[in-house]
């Protein structure tokens, strides 16, 4: 029942019009790699020019789950996969018994893969860790007690190592995975 269903999940994934995968710590959107300390020609080549910038040089794609942080001289060190959408305005009408109706961002409740293993916003951290093992891939070793995310780094001799790390949403079971080149605090 288990593979069935996981081989559910990956058909979905290679139907989606937009497939966000992790192979090791290369981030693939649609099959290209996409590398950071690039600057915005890059990514608009990859991802298109449907984007805003917000005052504090976050870029927004707005046909895509991906936010970028522009680091020194315009180069993106940080990419944001929201797995579920919420702002402040939803936050502040919270209420312990209200039922959440806002549409994840990835729409469809869409997958995107680590190391072949789906992942998307109601993702089990600990299930998934162990599909990981299962597949003879390395895991996001913290777990979300007392923290709020899980991470794994590759470090590259004589430069930044690189970062997933997968954050535990306040709406939802996961909110985010962020890639860095850990060049930047923002996340």
């Amino acid at each position: 029942m288990k593979d069935n269903n996981i081989k559910n999940k990956l058909k979905h994934f290679n139907n989606q019009q937009h497939r966000l995968e992790f192979k090791e710590e290369k981030l693939f959107y649609n099959d290209t790699h996409v590398k950071l300390d690039q600057n915005m020609a890059y990514y608009e080549a990859v991802f298109g020019k449907d984007y805003t910038i917000n005052s504090i040089d976050i870029v927004v794609y707005n046909n895509l789950p991906i936010s970028m942080n522009k680091g020194i001289d315009d180069q993106v060190d940080n990419i944001r996969i929201e797995l579920y959408y919420y702002n402040q305005e939803m936050l502040n009408h919270k209420s312990d018994n209200e039922t959440w109706g806002f549409p994840p961002k990835i729409l469809d409740n869409d997958y995107m893969l680590i190391d072949g293993v789906p992942l998307n916003k109601d993702t089990d951290i600990e299930t998934f860790n162990r599909l990981l093992i299962d597949a003879k891939k390395r895991t996001f070793t913290q777990k979300f007690e007392g923290v709020n995310a899980v991470v794994r780094q590759y470090y590259k001799p004589d430069s930044y190592g690189e970062t997933i790390s997968i954050s535990f949403g306040e709406l939802s079971s996961l909110d985010y995975v962020s890639y860095s080149d850990g060049s930047t605090s923002s996340d």
